[in-house]
């Protein structure tokens, strides 16, 4: 399989676009100006403990207040936790809509081959990706007895999908890299009085290469100073990386439109997918769990009913997984498949979502069918899904549909006029609503002085149309 990550950067986010074999599976947006949460680790100081929800409110210097489920604390180091006790914890999961950020007192540091639990003394786990059983045991034997001189403390681990294809010297010497990271953590967490940030994970261009074991065979970007700072990152790293590292510098097309990003994220506002065979996916998220249901669409005219439906289910499993990829959907995931009658057809559905699934980063079981003949999943929940990270709700059909969030038509914005020739007057239209951000905007590209506004109520909340001034 052919893997490439096409990053493309504005004043206030960063767009990380992973192809497999040309096909887009993953959409990743990093705002620059927010901290990178998820992973970071903080000294907290607890606020109050609910009971209703079984979790400690704890403040870490964020805007919302952050909750630490009682099941996620470490009983040695907040084993006599109450308000006004001072913590070490890590991020789970970002803040979502209304809700702070998830954290944990079992932190966790993650390397190339390996992750690092520092409080969990002697635990050796492995990815749930390798079913093989003697695969299992003798990766763990063999990662254990090449660590067992250099951990003294006893530190567990959890080994990565990536350390089956990794030399002796590369497993010692990710150990102890990780070994001393949690060093360095604890020497900030001495110096520091809490609310204080101890450690925030790198740029999502590091966590997405170390997390993928730099299996990309070319990374692309228009942010020349970033691809310093990966190239670096990669040789430190992955010193016998082949990545082919391609700086974007066509001023008439930028790479945001040259990869299709602005119509992929159209097709992800979209609650329907399309499959080739004509049938097609619908797909709903809700506060509680993501339904997804397959339509035969005008697949509908064999005369074997059964084997129809097997035939669009298995067609449809494939793009299910990479919509899932794609939209970063997470929680709970119910499949709807066309019903089937036959063991064997369902048998045979299931190992193929299993065998998609494999090219999944993150954590899935499947539970399997219900008696109902639906598919049960359940997929770890890092952050917002990419939906909501990207839209708005539309007013004009009563919030029912999603529209582009202001900050993701602003950064298209900036993509246009830069593509425009230097010095060259243009003319942009947009609804007056959006004024306060495009002001702000023009003044950060130093464009204010080259563009002319022109305010139309009339102009959708989500459009704007640039001209050259002849």
């Amino acid at each position: 399989m052919d893997r490439k990550l096409v990053i493309t950067t504005g004043t206030k986010k960063i767009f990380y676009l992973i192809l497999e074999d040309n096909v887009p599976v993953e959409l990743k947006i990093e705002d620059i100006e927010i901290s990178k949460q998820t992973g970071s680790i903080y000294k907290g100081k607890v606020l109050s403990y609910s009971s209703a929800m079984e979790a400690y409110f704890v403040d870490i210097g964020e805007d919302k207040e952050a909750f630490l489920p009682s099941k996620d604390i470490c009983e040695e180091e907040c084993k006599n936790i109450k308000k006004g006790s001072v913590i070490l914890v890590q991020v789970k999961r970002s803040p979502v809509s209304t809700k702070g950020a998830k954290l944990s007192c079992k932190l966790s540091l993650p390397g190339k081959f390996l992750v690092l639990l520092p409080q969990n003394k002697g635990k050796v786990s492995i990815s749930s990706k390798y079913e093989d059983q003697d695969v299992r045991e003798s990766l763990k034997s063999r990662i254990t007895n090449l660590i067992k001189d250099i951990n003294p403390d006893n530190y567990g681990i959890i080994i990565r999908t990536s350390a089956i294809n990794a030399t002796d010297q590369e497993i010692i010497e990710d150990f102890k890299f990780l070994k001393e990271l949690w060093s360095n953590i604890q020497k900030e967490a001495e110096k520091k009085k809490a609310p204080a940030i101890i450690y925030e994970e790198p740029f999502k261009a590091f966590t997405i290469i170390r997390d993928y074991a730099a299996n990309f065979s070319e990374i692309i970007s228009d942010d020349i100073k970033l691809l310093k700072q990966i190239k670096e990152f990669l040789n430190n790293n992955f010193p016998n990386n082949s990545i082919k590292i391609t700086p974007y510098r066509k001023r008439k097309e930028s790479l945001y439109f040259a990869y299709g990003i602005d119509k992929l994220i159209n097709k992800i506002l979209s609650p329907y997918a399309y499959l080739k065979s004509g049938s097609y996916l619908v797909i709903q998220e809700t506060e509680a769990l993501v339904v997804i249901d397959v339509n035969s669409g005008s697949c509908n005219k064999q005369k074997n009913l059964e084997e129809t439906a097997f035939k669009i289910n298995t067609e449809a499993v494939k793009e299910i997984v990479r919509q899932i990829r794609l939209r970063d959907l997470a929680g709970i995931i119910i499949i709807d498949f066309i019903d089937m009658t036959e063991k064997e057809h369902k048998e045979k559905l299931l190992e193929l979502l299993k065998e998609e699934f494999k090219k999944d980063k993150r954590p899935v079981k499947i539970k399997g069918l219900t008696q109902l003949g639906l598919v049960e999943l359940s997929r770890k929940k890092l952050e917002e899904s990419i939906v909501k990270q990207l839209s708005q709700s539309c007013q004009t059909c009563y919030g029912k549909g999603y529209i582009r969030s202001e900050d993701i038509l602003l950064f298209e914005l900036e993509k246009t006029l830069l593509k425009a020739k230097p010095f060259v007057k243009l003319k942009l239209m947009i609804n007056p609503k959006l004024s306060s951000g495009v002001n702000q905007l023009l003044e950060s590209l130093n464009l204010k002085e080259f563009v002319e506004i022109e305010y139309n109520n009339k102009m959708h909340i989500d459009k704007f149309e640039v001209e050259k001034v002849l």
